[in-house]
């Protein structure tokens, strides 16, 4: 049976994963994918995050629209002017803070940690507004506007951040619309927040840069590879990647925690004005591959006195680490800090494989035996199946869905490119928190050739959700 903390646990996010389930995609989230996947070829991808559930989703902050009165446009050329409506961190006030849903930021701009940058380029028929920003070295926040003066609607396609010349990562990164819609009217403007993850063992410097594309609408824009419909603006500022150092406070508790006999070990834990870090390492030794920890809570005490530190982002570094942040906190002024788990999501390293035989429309072997392959449909190519697993008792408000590698091998031992699917109805991940079940859908396309290697066809997994409940805690911190 589940402990009350953790039916609460599962509950809060039960409601932030139905409604992010709820929206509907729509042509602008393709638009922004074409970003993405720009991302993609400077790193690996970065992500996006448009709409009210989306953004309860991801944590993100929401923000009003606002009707522009910032600077006047002024032609075609470009124009870089310091703004003189934004003079102090001060004006940053007028962000409704009581509706931003993100922790860190919302408690940055609410103790005024936030640096001015005040910064304004015109380009075109459009308007960007550097506002400030703020950076403890594990992440970092933008806050910018966009004003809008064409008469088409427009959209934020891509932004990057660089510190010294240092591309900030991908993987991770987000951008927020304030307005809860991916769309700026004409004659209107609209607040964002980017947010990214810093990498500490990289040299960034304070000589910061920014580049910000925007697009209309229009099906030409949307649809085309062109750079002719984008509107790139380019930033140059100070900026430290890390203002708080002399404020961070550091421990090395070195412990570790086992969970289904896994090793996991604590090698830091980090508190800045911004967040709170654990910084975890899988041991390589552990006979299972971990993608996720169920429902990690940092917990301080002080004689009758307890704080907890729930639904932390997870950082993955690689496949052996990973780093969990927490909203800002004095834990370690208590007398104990300690890490609990509810269990893991893990499969066994030696069964992450999914083996088919295509012309049997045959598996032959998974990570469990729940995965089945589907009849395909008129829809599917000649080399395309669905992968569905049903799940009971799954975690489902933690759960995430089924990722493969991109190649696969044959009987041979060829190695071979997974083409695009030829049908998406049959993939997504349906949950269920009430009935705790989740139904994953897969669309693979191995290529009408494939039906001629040589079988069985070999596909590596590189996620798939199996939850083992265990709960374990240990001491990281006593006084």
């Amino acid at each position: 049976m589940l402990d009350k903390e953790q039916l609460v646990l599962m509950k809060d996010s039960t409601m932030l994963n139905e409604k992010a389930n709820s929206l509907p995609e729509s042509k602008l989230s393709t638009a922004v994918r074409g970003g993405m996947e720009r991302g993609r070829k400077r790193e690996m991808r970065r992500m996006y995050s448009y709409g009210l559930g989306a953004m309860a989703a991801m944590t993100a902050a929401a923000l009003l629209m606002f009707t522009v009165n910032g600077f006047p446009f002024t032609g075609k050329h470009d124009r870089l002017v310091q703004t003189s409506s934004i003079g102090s961190v001060s004006n940053l006030e007028s962000f409704p803070t009581e509706r931003i849903k993100d922790g860190s930021l919302r408690s940055a701009l609410e103790r005024g940690l936030i640096q001015p940058i005040n910064q304004a380029m015109e380009k075109k028929e459009y308007g960007v507004e550097i506002l400030g920003a703020v950076s403890d070295g594990r992440k970092s926040f933008v806050l910018f506007n966009v004003l809008n003066h064409s008469e088409e609607e427009i959209i934020v396609r891509d932004f990057t951040l660089e510190y010294g010349g240092y591309e900030t990562p991908s993987v991770g990164a987000m951008i927020t619309n304030m307005s809860g819609s991916g769309q700026i009217p004409p004659g209107q403007n609209s607040y964002y927040a980017y947010s990214t993850n810093l990498l500490p063992t990289d040299p960034y410097t304070s000589k910061a840069s920014i580049h910000i594309t925007l697009s209309d609408t229009s099906d030409r824009a949307l649809n085309s590879s062109s750079k002719k419909y984008l509107t790139g603006m380019d930033f140059s500022l100070e900026l430290e990647p890390n203002m708080f150092e002399d404020a961070e406070r550091a421990y090395y508790p070195d412990r570790t925690l086992k969970v289904d006999g896994q090793r996991i070990n604590v090698r830091q834990l980090l508190f800045t004005p911004l967040n709170t870090y654990v910084d975890l390492e899988y041991d390589h030794a552990n006979e299972k591959q971990i993608f996720k920890l169920l429902n990690p809570v940092l917990i301080g005490k002080s004689g009758e006195h307890t704080e907890k530190l729930y639904y932390p982002q997870a950082i993955l570094k690689d496949d052996a680490k990973v780093t969990l942040v927490y909203k800002n906190s004095q834990l370690d002024q208590l007398d104990t800090t300690t890490f609990k788990t509810f269990g893991i999501a893990a499969v066994k390293k030696d069964e992450m494989n999914i083996i088919v035989d295509l012309t049997k429309k045959q598996i032959i072997d998974a990570p469990d035996e729940r995965l089945r392959m589907l009849t395909s449909d008129q829809e599917a190519g000649a080399g395309e199946v669905y992968f569905q697993r049903i799940l009971e008792e799954a975690q489902a408000a933690e759960s995430f869905g089924m990722w493969l590698e991109d190649s696969f091998t044959d009987a041979s031992g060829a190695k071979h490119s997974r083409l695009s699917p030829e049908s998406s109805s049959h993939s997504g991940l349906l949950t269920s928190v009430k009935e705790d079940t989740i139904e994953d859908n897969t669309t693979y396309n191995f290529g009408e050739d494939a039906l001629e290697y040589p079988q069985p066809l070999t596909i590596r997994v590189k996620q798939y959700w199996i939850p083992i409940k265990d709960s374990q805690a240990i001491d990281l911190l006593k006084k």
